[in-house]
């Protein structure tokens, strides 16, 4: 065989063997291969984010991977089909990939974009070029990749109805039992879906969680620690990844109970939140079905919120003034929509009665002429 046609055959066999393992773990987005920021890490604000650029208090929905500050391409991990590749407001420059089991992997922050919507990539395919873009002046130049499982909230979606009947003055027949928004899916730590382990830039955390991807991942995830939060459906991921990195340095510290190291500046206790890339997304009714599922499919919210930080209520509190205000918003525009199909009508009516008004009128006129030339 030519030296030139084995390496074509060399290449497409890649390829092949690269989509069949992407189907089970995921290669690289980066050369460097090294994370400067891990899952449900709580950001504080300011030196605290570690050049996350977001001057907010949060929590990371992803891993941060480094490229040195240098604008390096960023690889496709997978195969699967583009469904984003545009800006997407603080992300910035967004593409995100929907895999065959239809998990979904994002990457944040590009400084241009190398796909279109609609291509099929496979690993190793360049889809970007990292960069800060979305972010404030002074963002490290880095990638955020996000992981998007779709039914992580299935069954406490599906659990809605059963436990809105608990409370007598709510009909669940005015909701659906599920949430239909899965556009983006809920983020989860991309961490066991790699084929590799990362290391991770030291946070001073180390010695608590472990210095690679894989490893944080087993201590967060793998067994619920002492004052832990065992994965379940009550809690998003990224808020159990919060919670016991929590309860493992209060451990470290010599704690026994969460609530002797619990303050208003730490995230822990945060109440669930919607899917990654929800709330812009839903419509009024999906709205008003994941804000409904929040506080009617956990039976232990009432316990639960009474036991988080003055800061998760505040949280709390603002969010639903801002769904208060969006619902007010389709109230509005619905109202407007009523308006407006009600002139639409008011004006077809007053066609015809113009019309009958217009033939009176010529008539009258006729009359008056034949009047007047008897």
């Amino acid at each position: 065989m030519p030296v030139i046609k084995r390496a074509v055959v060399g290449v497409f066999t890649s390829i092949i063997a690269l989509n069949v393992v992407a189907q089970t773990c995921m290669v690289s987005p980066t050369q460097r291969e090294e994370v400067s920021g891990r899952f449900g890490k709580f950001r504080g604000g300011g030196a605290s984010n570690f050049g996350s650029g977001n001057a907010r208090p949060h929590m990371h929905d992803g891993l941060d991977f480094s490229t040195g500050g240098t604008a390096a391409p960023i690889l496709a991990t997978t195969a699967g089909t583009v469904i984003w590749a545009r800006q997407r407001g603080s992300a910035g420059n967004t593409v995100m990939v929907k895999r065959e089991s239809g998990a979904i992997v994002a990457y944040y922050h590009l400084s241009s974009i190398a796909v279109n919507e609609g291509d099929m990539v496979v690993p190793g395919l360049p889809v970007g070029t990292a960069g800060n873009s979305g972010m404030k002046q002074g963002g490290a130049v880095h990638l955020h990749f996000i992981y998007g499982v779709p039914n992580t909230d299935q069954v406490r979606a599906k659990t809605f109805s059963a436990d809105a009947v608990k409370n007598s003055a709510f009909n669940p027949a005015q909701l659906p039992n599920a949430v239909n928004n899965r556009a983006f899916g809920y983020a989860t730590d991309p961490s066991p879906y790699f084929c590799k382990s990362f290391p991770i830039q030291n946070d001073g955390l180390h010695p608590v969680l472990g210095g690679d991807t894989k490893t944080q991942y087993a201590r967060l995830f793998g067994s619920t620690p002492s004052m832990g939060v065992p994965p379940s459906t009550q809690f998003d991921p990224v808020q159990v990844a919060a919670a016991n990195g929590d309860a493992l340095q209060a451990a470290a510290r010599g704690a026994t109970s969460i609530a002797s190291v619990m303050s208003d500046a730490d995230g822990f206790g945060s109440l669930p939140s919607a899917p990654l890339g929800g709330s812009e997304t839903m419509s009024p009714a999906e709205l008003m079905a994941t804000e409904a599922k929040r506080r009617f499919s956990d039976s232990q919210w009432n316990t639960n919120i009474v036991k988080v930080s003055s800061r998760a209520l505040w949280v709390d509190y603002v969010r639903a003034q801002g769904v208060s205000a969006h619902m007010n918003e389709a109230i509005r525009q619905k109202k407007e929509r009523v308006e407006a199909l009600l002139a639409l009508y008011t004006a077809q009516r007053l066609a015809g009665a113009k019309a009958n008004t217009a033939q009176a009128r010529e008539r009258a006129q006729r009359a008056s002429v034949t009047s007047a030339i008897k």
